[in-house]
């Protein structure tokens, strides 16, 4: 590693952890955060790795700043493996520009400072196309074995690595000397350990009827429909938006130049990025058309899409201007958004309306905190959604233990699987939500509990504009899922 990186890992390192001193937490983060509390081999949303790397950042005690240091943590290993990566398949010019660059974007830079399953599934992403390059490289049985142990760390993170595996099935595939390694015990190593490391998981879900694994798989395909204009549409949108309408283009010429010259000489360098980059694009595109697809999802993709883009603008700038230009251009385009994102976010007269959900949590909290010295023990705290139900637990005096909507009978995803509802009968809720059209809520409630108060209405402003207000009922003597009058 030359000084120049250094020195810009230092740098965007330390403007992280002082911009994670006044970052409030995000619902998901608090959501993660929740499962850090309570350790398992896995969980009905994601498998654990994102917990874990809480759980160790948090281990002198809970905090924003402690919770925001996992995803820094990440950010700076992910960076030191992209420069790695991207010098060992060109050079060092390439590898630096490659990490500055990919920390400016949206989406990446939103990454290295909270934490969600996604951070470890980029790092093990990138870490699994390292592992291949060095096996070209003929480094040998080692790295075979680390591919292994990548990959099934990746499936802990986040189920999507599969593509990663996918990728480097294609990588080994697509020349003779490259085929030769599915000849000999190496390649089968690597599937032994990626199925060792990613086992917990895979029991888990086999203690659980599978539950994780159906949530992810059948009961997204259930969630498709017929084409959908606005999910395809939306789904470019959100793709041109997260890594910027002006660098796109030279986004897509990179790609599409490094696609065609690893079909036309199998180069390892340009097979590389085409196998990690293109078979998760290629299937989420489709998808988009019958189904919403998540502005993350496409994260591992685009890393090498940057780096075949990074490579395209060194080879051709010196003798193409419009090359030259635009590049210098998507580079001021994206620091100006990465500066503009995180000054703007934490301004605290910007209204940025309802989608704005780091605001609020600390004054919610002290509000049911009031409701909850007023309220006859023994109770429990209940949230209409995870988001509130895990920004109630960590902001709430003593980090109390928070239900779902599982009290309600309905699902509440790993709320599920922490506490039985019916273990709660005869006690009082307070039951949080930020409904204001739910005409069933209030029935729905007395179907549960004996008597239910009128709602405290608690606002949420900023810049004196309302953001959202929040409900909060007072519930009394809780019947339980199988006694409720129905």
């Amino acid at each position: 590693m030359n000084q120049r990186f250094l020195k810009f890992l230092g740098a965007i390192t330390l403007i992280r952890l002082l911009y994670a001193l006044i970052l409030p937490l995000a619902p998901q983060e608090a959501y993660y955060w929740n499962y850090s509390r309570h350790p398992a081999l896995s969980y009905f949303d994601h498998p654990p790795m994102a917990a874990y790397f809480i759980k160790l950042t948090t281990l002198f005690g809970a905090s924003t700043f402690s919770i925001h240091l996992a995803a820094i943590l990440l950010s700076v290993i992910l960076t030191i493996a992209i420069y790695r990566l991207a010098s060992l398949i060109f050079d060092q010019w390439v590898g630096f520009w490659s990490a500055v660059v990919i920390n400016l974007v949206f989406i990446y830079s939103l990454g290295a400072l909270i934490i969600t399953p996604d951070n470890p599934m980029l790092l093990f992403w990138v870490l699994s196309m390292i592992a291949c390059i060095e096996i070209e490289r003929g480094e040998g049985p080692l790295w075979w074995l680390l591919l292994g142990i990548f990959l099934g760390a990746g499936f802990a993170s986040k189920y999507p690595i599969v593509f990663a595996g996918l990728g480097a099935f294609l990588f080994f595939l697509s020349s003779r000397d490259r085929r030769k390694w599915f000849f000999t015990p190496w390649a089968y190593l690597a599937v032994v350990a990626a199925f060792i490391v990613a086992l917990p998981v895979i029991y888990w879900n086999y203690t659980h009827n599978w539950a994780s694994f159906a949530f992810q798989t059948s009961r997204r395909a259930g969630e498709m429909s017929r084409f959908r204009a606005d999910y395809f549409f939306g789904y470019i949108g959100t793709v041109l938006a997260i890594y910027g309408l002006i660098p796109f283009p030279l986004l897509f010429v990179g790609i599409w130049n490094s696609t065609k010259r690893a079909i036309k000489t199998r180069a390892a360098n340009y097979t590389l990025l085409a196998a990690f980059s293109l078979p998760l694009v290629l299937f989420l595109l489709p998808a988009s058309a019958r189904s919403w697809v998540k502005m993350n999802w496409t994260a591992p993709a685009f890393i090498g899409w940057f780096i075949a883009a990074i490579t395209y603008y060194k080879e051709h700038a010196p003798r193409r201007r419009w090359v030259r230009v635009w590049g210098k251009v998507s580079i001021l385009f994206l620091l100006l958004t990465a500066v503009a994102v995180h000054i703007l976010v934490m301004l605290p007269g910007l209204y940025l309306g309802k989608g704005d959900y780091f605001v609020g949590w600390k004054e919610l909290s002290a509000k049911v905190d009031e409701v909850r010295a007023e309220t006859l023990t023994p109770y429990f705290i209940s949230g209409s959604e995870y988001k509130i139900s895990s920004e109630l637990a960590f902001y709430l005096k003593g980090h109390p233990e928070t239900m779902g909507n599982n009290i309600l009978g309905q699902n509440a995803l790993q709320y599920d699987f922490w506490a039985d509802p019916d273990t709660l009968v005869g006690y009082n809720g307070i039951y949080v939500t930020d409904c204001s059209n739910c005409p069933d809520l209030v029935d729905n409630l007395k179907q549960y509990f004996n008597q239910v108060s009128d709602p405290i209405v608690f606002p949420i402003k900023k810049g004196g504009k309302l953001v959202r207000n929040y409900y909060i009922y007072k519930c009394y003597n809780y019947q339980g899922i199988h006694l409720a009058v129905r």
